[in-house]
């Protein structure tokens, strides 16, 4: 179907604005670099805590810049980039986006 059939109404919806497809959910230490993620959800108040002084917030679209192994992410977030902790990644749920 294309965007010219869909119709709500009688009139035309615009899809143009909406977010990227979600792909599938995971935790934060198993996206892979180049990946697009929107954070769902932290686990624990004390993990929230930390991933919102970094300004990982429930609802953000980060990118994973790299992998360190056995090591942190690094994932960035408009022009900022950050090393999150295995461990910490662990209590973050994400989304990857197309």
């Amino acid at each position: 179907m294309s965007n010219a059939d869909m119709t709500q109404a009688g009139t035309p919806i615009d899809l143009s604005g909406l977010v990227p497809v979600a792909l599938d959910l995971c935790t934060l230490d198993c996206v892979h670099k180049g990946d697009r993620i929107e954070i769902i959800s932290v686990d624990d108040a004390h993990a929230r805590v930390q991933a919102l002084r970094f300004g990982v917030a429930e609802g953000a679209c980060v990118e994973c810049v790299t992998r360190v192994p056995a090591g942190p992410l690094v994932i960035k977030s408009g022009r900022q980039e950050i090393a999150v902790g295995r461990s910490l990644a662990k209590r973050i749920n994400v989304r990857r986006l197309a």
